[in-house]
């Protein structure tokens, strides 16, 4: 599946050159060819097992590819409809990982919509281009996927996409299992964990290794910086410990485990009572046992200096 997805991949990153270089010209045949633009049957196949129910296109509206869990929208282009097919197989495959570590994202069908552009994308969401995308009950609005696409981590070798769609509905899954109750900092740690986002966090992190030197906030203040996620420097940081703090509860307890605690705040319990159930302390006790000791940059020391690809 892997060496299928390279051969994707890489058709796409051709055929998106082609795309830019056919826009050069300025006849109407040539402009034209974006919309006359259809996708291989051959490229198509590995969607065949995704349970497709709805597969529609109009050159101005845009289009849709749908099954009975996912409903994924993208902008009217040829192009934007091969990308998003390919997005379509990495949001089938996140709805899966998600649903077997933590549970569905949604009720019923979870709404990705991808947006136009970056300025579509910040009139919808309010956030700048580093952000992955945002969640509004059981519709995601995600960046462009071209940009998306363009994003990778070469230490897994995966898109942004991939890794952004998986945390996203894993961030869905777990605002409803906790019926919203959920603390931020754990919310993000499991999604980042889930989606396997652990280089990537750590390549944002030594970004701001000199800027945010001393930087060690209690889990009040990395919740106010990822629920406003307005300072790149300040979230992504935050990002980064959440997911060290996940990293460190999981030394003495499980993903089902910790699961199951967010799960407990959904049934009403408080964090002590859900913490001493699942945990056997109180929750103040738990966040001294996994809070950093230690500045953020400590934890950076050992890790290999490189560059992921283009940026969040």
């Amino acid at each position: 599946m892997s060496l299928l997805k390279d051969k994707l991949t890489i058709m796409m990153i051709f055929l998106l050159a082609a795309g830019l270089v056919n826009g050069c010209g300025g006849d109407s045949k040539k402009e034209g060819s974006e919309v006359d633009f259809r996708v291989p049957d051959s490229l198509l196949a590995p969607i065949e097992g995704y349970g497709i129910t709805v597969d529609d296109y109009h050159p101005v509206r845009g289009g849709v590819i749908a099954n009975k869990d996912i409903a994924l929208h993208y902008p009217p282009s040829g192009i934007a409809k091969y990308i998003s097919t390919n997005n379509f197989g990495y949001a089938y495959e996140a709805n899966q990982d998600v649903v077997k570590h933590i549970g569905r994202p949604a009720d019923g069908q979870v709404v990705i919509i991808g947006a136009k552009d970056l300025d579509e994308y910040k009139y919808l969401t309010r956030k700048e281009w580093w952000y992955y995308g945002i969640n509004h009950g059981d519709t995601l609005y995600f960046m462009p996927f071209n940009v998306m696409m363009k994003r990778y981590d070469i230490f897994t070798r995966r898109s942004l996409s991939q890794i952004g769609l998986t945390q996203k509905l894993a961030q869905m899954a777990l605002n409803r299992k906790s019926g919203g109750k959920i603390p931020t900092w754990l919310r993000e740690g499991i999604s980042s964990f889930v989606a396997n986002e652990k280089s990537i966090l750590q390549m944002q992190a030594i970004e701001f290794e000199t800027e945010m030197l001393g930087f060690n906030p209690s889990v009040e203040e990395l919740d106010n910086y990822l629920d406003l996620a307005e300072d790149r420097a300040f979230v992504r940081v935050s990002f980064y410990i959440s997911y060290l703090m996940v990293e460190r509860l999981m030394e003495s307890f499980t993903l089902r485990e910790i699961v199951s605690f967010v799960g407990k705040l959904g049934e009403g319990k408080s964090f002590d009572q859900a913490s001493g159930e699942v945990f056997g302390m109180d929750y103040g006790s738990l966040i001294e046992k996994i809070r950093l000791k230690d500045d953020f940059s400590v934890y950076l020391k050992e890790v290999p200096r490189g560059r992921p690809g283009e940026d969040r």
